[in-house]
């Protein structure tokens, strides 16, 4: 029986974990290197109708929802303004009427870490985990400052670069350079420079690239763009200014109506892209890999945050019904395949049977013991 659970990494994947675990009646401890109020570096993303799904099924959707902005559709536009595509992002399982939301990263955090500690998660700031022993009853991870916790099972929500990766297999492989990165923006208030896009994400397409972007209700306008780079990002992470240098001459080449949102953005950012579409070992006897550190999805898939949040309400289901090695057993049989697919569609190798469709249908059946749910 899990009695308590460890989780290295207090990221999107973690504090699911822990709002997950306690709707179950598992009690959680997160531990996470960053402080408890960090300062919002700007990411966003999309939550897709699969991962509200997730979040529904643990009483976990109302603060998310309350923190984020309807997103029913993509359109995709040529520079002269004519309309290349619209794609909806409505559920397609009309019932639930779960339809994306664009939400910034810290926002989401901030909603889960919120419910995980309302719930009665404890949370340590500011050490990370660096090693583990298990035996027969459970693990005791060693913590960056020289002190130890004890729990039932580890869980490493501890992003790309996990350590608890490496404790359950040493020659684990690490995620994959993608030679590309994202590089995203904000521009306060400019709705004067270009026709605002309420609810939905528009793109425009030149030679030269892309540039999407959405407005919410306040008036703020967030986009981002991708590119192609055959080397990592340094250590220093240039500004806000030296990617205005690096992107308005491809920008203004194109004749692109998006360039005042580069020309006067508040903040630019980027994020180098990888990929980490197979990992052979996901847990070992007391220890378990979720989100980014059993599976690093691309941008390009759009799922990286609903796949991570399914991860941690999946495992928290199999950890209620289930002793603790069939139960980490049972999640890596619900979540290898699923994860593996999604990541090989966004890399360019999606399967014959591919349905993005179908991908956003995913139910997650909380109220059935996974041991009859096969």
């Amino acid at each position: 029986m899990t009695r308590h659970v460890l989780i290295a990494g207090g990221g999107i994947a973690g504090c699911a974990a822990a709002v997950a675990l306690q709707h179950a009646g598992i009690t959680s401890t997160i531990v996470e290197q960053r402080p408890l109020k960090t300062k919002d570096s700007g990411a966003f993303l999309r939550l897709n109708p699969n991962g509200l799904d997730a979040l529904s099924a643990v009483d976990a959707l109302a603060p998310v929802m309350q923190a984020s902005f309807p997103l029913h559709s993509k359109q995709r536009w040529a520079p002269d303004g004519q309309e290349l595509a619209v794609v909806s992002l409505s559920d397609p399982d009309h019932h639930r009427g779960l339809d994306a939301r664009f939400i910034l990263w810290a926002c989401l955090r901030q909603a889960l870490l919120t419910l995980a500690i309302d719930r009665g998660a404890r949370y340590i700031a500011g050490i990370r985990v660096t090693g583990a022993d298990s035996d027969s009853c459970g693990i005791r991870a060693k913590l960056s400052d020289g002190r130890h916790l004890d729990g039932t099972v580890l869980v490493g929500a501890d992003g790309t670069n996990s350590a608890v990766r490496t404790i359950i297999d040493p020659s684990a492989p690490r995620p994959q350079f993608c030679n590309s990165r994202t590089i995203y923006g904000n521009t306060p208030h400019p709705a004067q420079l270009l026709p605002p896009a309420t609810e939905t994400l528009r793109s425009y397409q030149g030679p030269s690239g892309f540039l999407a972007y959405t407005t919410t209700t306040c008036g703020t306008t967030y986009w981002f763009t991708n590119l192609k780079k055959s080397q990592p990002l340094p250590s220093t992470e240039p500004g806000t200014e030296h990617w205005q240098r690096q992107l308005l001459p491809l920008l203004k080449h194109d004749k692109n109506p998006t360039v005042p949102l580069v020309e006067r953005a508040s903040t630019i950012f980027a994020a180098d892209d990888s990929a980490l579409p197979w990992l052979p070992r996901w847990h070992a006897d007391h220890a378990v890999v979720i989100g980014d550190a059993a599976h690093v999805a691309p941008p390009a898939s759009e799922q990286g945050a609903s796949l991570a949040i399914e991860d941690a309400v999946v495992l928290a289901q199999c950890l209620r019904d289930q002793p603790v090695t069939s139960a980490l057993q049972q999640f890596v049989l619900r979540r290898r395949e699923r994860s593996e697919t999604i990541i090989a569609a966004a890399t360019g190798q999606p399967p014959p049977s591919w349905d993005p469709t179908a991908i956003y249908k995913h139910h997650i059946r909380w109220g059935q013991n996974v041991a009859h749910d096969n």
